[in-house]
């Protein structure tokens, strides 16, 4: 697919909407970039290179999100926010079948009681992964979002930062979970 151009009043506009495979599933890209006018066809080609590097990127360092989701408080956010779900009587049941304990939301989603990590990382799945770049520098910008099911958070998502260069070949990454969106 090429890049849709959109002529602005004082720079030029370039984006692609794309459908990639990540975590096992499919999810949407979006690619950015803003230009000052000027022929940008190498940057607009660096940029998709950097984009499929940091899908790939992040196809292998799924854990290491998973980390930095863990060291910013949203295991323990949700797991919070599940204890308040089996309070509230009029949102959620406790049901209990073959030995197992479920909160079941809304008489349909069913979270396990004791609610773990391992449920918690389980429900993650990638909604969205825009990148952004302009003609001042090579840096990009990488907002991923992450979804649940079920979802906690009410209709939040994840939202984590990635900063790196599209002009390096090998992929260096600042990862910085900004928390909920939304």
């Amino acid at each position: 697919m090429g890049w849709i151009h959109k002529q602005e009043e004082f720079w030029d506009s370039y984006s692609q909407s794309l459908r990639c495979p990540l975590w096992g599933a499919e999810a949407g890209l979006s690619l950015h970039y803003t230009n000052n006018g000027q022929d940008c066809g190498k940057q607009l080609e660096r940029l998709a290179g950097a984009a499929d590097r940091c899908l790939n990127w992040l196809e292998a360092h799924q854990a290491d999100i998973f980390s930095a989701i863990e060291a910013g408080g949203l295991y323990d956010a949700a797991a919070e926010a599940v204890e308040d779900l089996a309070d509230d009587e009029e949102y959620a049941e406790i049901l209990e079948e073959d030995g197992a304990a479920w909160l079941l939301l809304d008489g349909v989603e069913r979270i396990p009681l004791p609610y773990r990590k391992e449920d918690f990382f389980r429900s993650l799945f990638v909604e969205d992964l825009s990148i952004s770049a302009d003609f001042k520098s090579s840096r990009f910008i990488a907002d991923l979002f992450l979804g649940m099911s079920p979802n906690v958070f009410g209709d939040h998502s994840i939202e984590i930062f990635l900063k790196g260069d599209f002009a390096r070949d090998q992929p260096a990454y600042r990862v910085t979970v900004n928390g909920l969106a939304g």
